[in-house]
């Protein structure tokens, strides 16, 4: 998904709210700022856009380089994993009673990438996370039962690609299930800490030993999204090999896989699930969804 002109002001906000965390003197704040809207500026050629994640990737890393903080979302995603703890037994309640177990994963899967801070418009508390929790599991789901139910059934390996930490939680709900389907399951959270997204070490805290004996970890780098330069070979190997069903969680990875998924070197047509919360409007508007919705699309 190319760069569209809401994500400017989005992109430079999240900039402002993340100097909040990193920095303590407004000059410092500016620095950095500055920084960012020179690279946003030298960077925005109009005959060739860049995806968000291209941007979003660069602000981390100066953000780090000058604050020195290594994880600067490491309070925010630890808050996220102990409301994820809290709402596992009712994601547990809502799979054991549901009929269309597919579905009921599908569903988990997408609310909990309603876990999501800092995005203009997009308003998230733990606090109305886990009172709504139940009821928004609920909720209208925008997907192709048909098509989605045949691609994980008729699929015995899949890459299961996480994004925000606090959701990695129900993420591992989720593949635990896949393996109890007879799935062989590739988890691929990030190398090293990129905003609040899931890092291999937070993919082991929230997996526990079951996991770790019975799923592989091949780690996507350490860019918002995918990058196809900057992953390692092992999980280009895995990207590209037919054999694998692709669940790729969030916006990040939906606007950058977007940008190739059409490249007949990858075949990803039939064999790519995007979910996740449409937070913003241009996701939503480039997948053909209410800004919102709960969303489960296969690339046909």
């Amino acid at each position: 998904m190319k760069l569209k002109p809401e994500c400017i002001p989005c992109l430079i906000e999240r900039a402002k709210y993340e100097c909040d965390i990193v920095f303590n003197e407004d000059r410092e704040k500016l620095r950095a700022l500055k920084e960012f809207t020179a690279f946003l500026s030298e960077h925005l050629n109009l005959s060739e856009l860049k995806p968000p994640p291209f941007f979003g990737t660069e602000r981390e890393r100066i953000l780090k380089r000058r604050s020195g903080v290594k994880d600067p979302h490491g309070e925010v995603k630890r808050r996220s994993n102990e409301v994820a703890k809290k709402l596992l037994s009712e994601a547990a309640q809502f799979y054991d009673a549901a009929s269309d177990k597919i579905e009921a994963v599908i569903r988990i899967a997408a609310v909990a990438n309603s876990m999501e801070y800092g995005i203009k418009g997009y308003s998230y508390s733990e606090a109305d996370f886990q009172h709504e929790f139940v009821h928004t599991l609920n909720e209208n789901l925008e997907w192709d039962r048909q098509s989605i139910r045949s691609a994980i059934k008729n699929r015995e390996k899949i890459l299961y690609l996480t994004d925000n930490a606090g959701e990695i939680f129900f993420d591992v709900f989720v593949i635990r299930e896949l393996i109890k389907m007879g799935k062989e399951v590739v988890v691929s959270p990030k190398s090293a800490p990129v905003i609040n997204d899931a890092t291999v070490e937070d993919f082991k805290e929230a997996g526990i030993s079951y996991l770790e004996e019975r799923c592989k970890i091949i780690p996507s780098g350490t860019y918002i999204g995918i990058s196809l330069g900057e992953v390692e070979e092992e999980f280009l190997d895995v990207f590209s090999d037919d054999r694998y069903l692709v669940i790729a969680k969030g916006m990040g990875n939906y606007e950058t896989i977007s940008e190739f998924e059409a490249r007949d070197e990858f075949g990803l047509k039939g064999r790519l699930i995007y979910i996740l919360r449409a937070k913003c409007e241009p996701v939503a508007r480039s997948m053909g969804v209410r800004r919102g919705e709960l969303v489960a699309k296969l690339v046909a």
